[in-house]
């Protein structure tokens, strides 16, 4: 039973996306946050940055879906697929290197990913989670 225990928790650990549940902001841009959620079983990000705010806020057509991507993790990736969009070349999942800082607490992440406008590979961005 042990056993099954312990299998049990390194599952969730590996792939799942679970701990990313919550709110995380840039610490170098504390305008730019990304809220990851469960939706129907899914980890969802959405990003909150101010590039979509602004373009909102300026009578851009914009929907809140189109920055929202399902999202799976694991021990150096975090991989997103786009949502309430269909662009050819982007129908499955792009990834972008991961690492936590403070495990649950602060990772770096290369958001080309999620964040399309920017092409710079080697860039990673640094989040820390709002408790």
């Amino acid at each position: 039973m042990v056993g099954g225990i312990l299998a049990s928790c390194g599952k969730e650990n590996v792939g799942s996306g679970r701990e990313l549940i919550g709110t995380w902001v840039d610490v170098n841009h504390t305008s730019d946050t990304l809220l990851f959620f469960n939706k129907g079983g899914r980890i969802i990000l959405f990003d909150n940055s101010l590039t979509y705010r602004t373009i909102r806020a300026n009578g851009g057509v914009i929907s809140p879906s189109t920055n929202q991507y399902e999202v799976m993790l694991s021990d150096e990736e975090l991989s997103t697929r786009m949502l309430g969009i269909n662009l050819p070349g982007l129908e499955g999942f792009q990834s972008g290197k991961f690492e936590w800082i403070t495990r649950n607490q602060e990772f770096s992440v290369e958001p080309h990913g999620f964040r399309l406008y920017l092409s710079c590979t080697g860039c990673p961005q640094q989040f820390r989670k709002i408790n």
